[in-house]
């Protein structure tokens, strides 16, 4: 099973680009990027894996009003942005609702409240948390909080691609990873996730680049007209970019999806868009984390409980991650 693994040509690149060439890079260039817990918002909306260009791309297509800027985002992957963001902070005024699994690793509850709707609001189907159900988990949370900062991280355009283009291929090395380390051999069949098969030409750009972009629209769909339901200043953002084989510069190493800790404009650049707002949320700071879950009376519908969230499994962790790509 370790050969295996480690005759894979496109996760020992992901592993050289993560441990060695990244690190080579924030030596020579710093690692510099926006804080956003610093910046000024009410409400912000964070796209996962969107690049800069290509949420320009759909603005320009979908003529949307707005002030859009271009963001140098601290990290290139999810849990190192979530790190360098959120890590050791108390964000009493703040509220976070996320279709993102790593936040569960990578953070110490650094928020007033977290809704992990990657927990009881997984798609099994398309196995991801989709933007419908986000939007409305994000609702709830801010009609129990009306006066906290509010986060909510959407899980697209991050494949799996649910939006007109599909080209998703399903990818069993992390249950086989699991199994290796369970003590069972597994079936010993590796298929070729989305982003190794258009490493190998196995996935024409444009295809994956209009899936894509599909994934994109399908979230704003939902994520725009979150942004104009909910009162105060909302910025849409993301975490990081996604690589379509963009060099690893100086280094002459193409980069595919979004290794860990490398600094190329695919990975950094994110949008920052500003959808017209009126009046401002009066923000109240909170003296401690609230250890239960909103519940709303009028809402029957089960919402996840602090409880829950202590109690996930962590083979639940690693079954979002895998059917989101991770393989690490």
């Amino acid at each position: 099973m370790i050969k295996r693994v480690l005759n894979n040509s496109f996760y020992r690149r992901q592993l050289l680009l993560s441990s060695v060439i990244g690190p080579l890079q924030k030596r020579i260039r710093g690692a510099d990027g926006v804080y956003i817990t610093d910046t000024d918002w009410d409400n912000l909306i964070i796209l996962d894996g969107c690049r800069f260009d290509l949420f320009n791309q759909v603005r320009a297509k979908l003529s949307l009003d707005g002030e859009l800027t271009k963001r140098q985002s601290r990290g290139s992957a999810s849990p190192e942005f979530l790190k360098a963001n959120f890590d050791d902070r108390s964000l009493t005024d703040t509220v976070y609702v996320t279709a993102n699994p790593f936040e569960k690793w990578v953070l110490d509850e650094p928020f007033l409240y977290t809704d992990r709707v990657w927990t009881d609001g997984w798609d099994e189907t398309e196995e991801t948390v989709l933007p419908e159900t986000l939007a409305d988990r994000t609702r709830t949370v801010h009609d129990e909080y009306p006066n906290k900062r509010l986060i909510a991280h959407f899980m697209q355009p991050h494949v799996p691609f649910v939006g007109e283009t599909r080209v998703n291929v399903h990818s069993d090395n992390m249950e086989e990873f699991r199994n290796m380390m369970l003590g069972s051999d597994g079936d010993g069949e590796f298929s070729l996730p989305v982003w190794e098969a258009l490493s190998t030409g196995q996935l024409e750009t444009e295809l994956v680049w209009e899936a894509y972009r599909d994934n994109l629209l399908c979230v704003l769909e939902t994520a725009l007209p979150l942004a104009e339901d909910l009162p105060g200043k909302t910025v849409i953002t993301a975490d990081h970019g996604n690589s379509f084989g963009e060099w690893a510069t100086p280094f002459p190493i193409p980069v595919y999806f979004h290794p860990r800790n490398v600094r190329i404009p695919s990975l950094i650049e994110v949008p920052w868009f500003i959808p017209p707002y009126e009046e401002r949320k009066s923000i109240i700071r909170s003296d401690e984390n609230i250890t239960t879950a909103p519940q709303s009376p009028a809402d029957t519908t089960s919402k996840p409980t602090e409880d829950t969230a202590q109690t996930a499994d962590e083979s639940v962790v690693e079954d979002r991650l895998s059917a989101l790509g991770y393989t690490e």
